[in-house]
């Protein structure tokens, strides 16, 4: 028997969005909507969900769903239907279903926890569709957009935070002949349910941040609004929320003297954004509002997280025609802040196809200089690492290098390149003398002084140490990573990470596994001297107590809440919360 609304649907998809199109009066507009934005996202139709990823289950929304979730799993026991929960990517996040055979097939068609069911993903359905259109939505049998889909009817509507922000959706679904309108009443009430329990459990810091939410935000200009715990972002806004963009933007606040100026404005090292920021003092604590702007006006979009690269500020993006790097390259700075791979990024920007050498030179061995005239004559680029270690008698052969290599390159003989990085403090008087002279410098900074590079190093080493992604670091993790000092800069992080990864017994790497030191690491803000002392005090009675916080509060002399209380406002606060 034909079925006219996979007719109408088949007809769509053959004239295309600009084609003419005849309104089937068995479609409701809704569908016939959803039905062209598939065909826009190029949506396959004909197989289930391949997208697959895991998914947080101990999230804000998972939290306040979860026992509704269970408590109407009871009472629709007996009725064929299925409870689905997605978070507000699309990703079904929890499943409630007592019938078994039920359940083994929605695994066949992969309507399980972890499967994209967005509708950029998978086409018309309800969970992706209400999130779409903002509004409670029916859909039966053939009006999914994809064939794996036609034997369900699913009733879903969308989750409201507090601050109006769609967080997820929740859908009731089962089998096409036991399709109901009331499906759709019960979808409403549950989903109600659900965003009553986000009010009852708000503190009163996530409402604080909901209010200068919708203060501020607008649909068009890239905003964020986040403490340390949390951030709410505008649609224009998400490409720069990632659990890295949140913690380097927070470092990047704090570091801020707000005392001396109300208002924060600064370009991203290494990028074309630039961040203007203010801090709210209205509420339980301080928060603030970031937004965002493209500094490029001939860029046609943003294609990535704005996080900074560790690259200097000198070092930015060009804008205009290639630049070609210059006949000597200085990089100054401490050991291990990553100078030589500025250096190498200088002069990738110039495209260059020429051969590369890397060198180190040390004063306990003799330095070849011969060599380096002769590769660059050649047409090699040189780089030479920890000029401030070679001996007091070699820098005037150094100096003769470098005016030699200049003379050429201006006299048309040459077009190599040679890069030196340096580090003046701890240089002799001669070589900090030769470095004076053959600059301006490039610049890098200790981490401790750019705690906001740390996310994006983070993420580096761990494309080099785990290139097959089976590791995440959870927020919290990474919030003890940037906290600490790194002395040995980021020598030191890259083999941190490379053994967290190597120790990894699990696929997240939590604050708990991390060495001592970090986990216990202070926050970069000053702490007076009784902070620092409670600080302390805590440490040593949480590690007295094994952890446990109700007898380590009980060793203190204190209430259990005012230890919660106290452990996040010091940094130790060991709660791995999702942002």
């Amino acid at each position: 028997m034909a079925d006219p609304v996979r007719e109408a649907r088949d007809q769509l998809i053959r004239v295309g969005l600009t084609g003419q199109y005849g309104a089937n009066d068995a479609v409701p507009d809704i569908i016939v909507r959803s039905w062209r934005r598939s065909i826009s996202n190029a949506v396959e139709s004909s197989v289930p969900s391949q997208r697959f990823q895991d998914v947080d289950t101990d999230s804000l929304l998972c939290r306040a769903a979860v026992p509704v979730l269970d408590r109407w799993q009871h009472q629709l026991a007996d009725t064929g239907t299925t409870l689905f929960l997605s978070d507000r990517g699309g990703s079904i996040v929890a499943r409630r279903t007592s019938d078994n055979s039920e359940r083994q097939r929605l695994d066949s068609m992969h309507a399980a926890e972890g499967f994209d069911y967005s509708e950029d993903t998978i086409g018309t359905n309800g969970l992706g569709t209400s999130m779409v259109e903002k509004r409670p939505v029916f859909v039966k049998g053939s009006q999914h957009y994809n064939d794996a889909l036609a034997a369900l009817a699913c009733a879903a509507a969308p989750i409201y935070t507090p601050a109006g922000l769609v967080v997820g959706s929740v859908s009731l679904g089962g089998p096409l002949e036991a399709a109901s309108p009331i499906m759709l009443s019960l979808t409403r009430e549950i989903s109600q349910q659900i965003e009553e329990r986000f009010r009852s459990s708000s503190r009163p810091q996530d409402l604080a941040l909901a209010m200068s939410f919708m203060r501020f935000s607008s649909s068009q200009r890239p905003t964020v609004v986040m403490d340390h715990e949390s951030i709410l972002a505008n649609t224009p806004g998400l490409p720069f929320v990632s659990v890295a963009s949140h913690v380097m933007l927070w470092e990047l606040l704090n570091s801020h003297k707000w005392s001396s100026s109300s208002t924060l404005r600064r370009e991203l090292e290494g990028t074309s954004v630039e961040v203007t920021a203010r801090r709210v003092v209205d509420g339980p604590r301080e928060h603030f509002v970031v937004h965002f702007a493209d500094l490029n006006e001939a860029a046609e979009g943003l294609s990535g997280l704005a996080v900074p690269s560790h690259a200097p500020s000198a070092g930015k993006a060009a804008t205009g025609p290639r630049r070609t790097v210059p006949a000597v390259v200085l990089v100054d700075g401490p050991r291990g802040s990553g100078r030589a791979t500025v250096a190498g990024k200088l002069r990738a920007k110039s495209a260059s196809t020429a051969r590369f050498e890397v060198f180190a030179v040390s004063a306990e061995a003799a330095t070849p200089w011969g060599m380096f005239e002769d590769l660059l004559a050649g047409g090699t680029d040189v780089l030479i690492r920890r000029v401030e270690e070679i001996a007091d008698n070699e820098v005037a052969l150094l100096a003769s290098l470098v005016e030699g290599h200049r003379k050429a390159r201006t006299a048309g003989q040459r077009d190599s390149s040679l890069l030196l990085t340096s580090s003046r403090d701890q240089a002799t008087p001669a070589v900090r003398a030769f470095i004076d002279t053959t600059g301006p410098a490039e610049r890098t900074e200790a981490l401790a002084l750019t705690p906001e590079r740390i996310p994006a190093l983070v993420k580096a080493i761990l494309d080099v140490v785990d290139p097959e992604s089976r590791h995440t670091i959870s927020p919290a993790a990474l919030q003890s990573i940037v906290q600490w000092n790194w002395p040995g800069n980021i020598a030191e992080l890259a083999d941190t990470v490379a053994g967290l990864i190597s120790d990894a017994k699990g696929s997240v790497i939590e604050r708990r596994h991390l060495p001592k030191h970090l986990q216990q690491a202070p926050p970069r803000r000053h702490m007076s001297m009784m902070e620092t002392a409670e600080r302390g005090a805590i440490i040593r009675a949480l590690d007295a107590a094994g952890g446990n916080k109700s007898e380590a509060a009980a060793l203190l002399g204190m209430g259990r809440s005012t230890l919660y209380r106290r452990l996040r406002q010091l940094g130790l606060d060991t709660g791995e919360g999702s942002i």
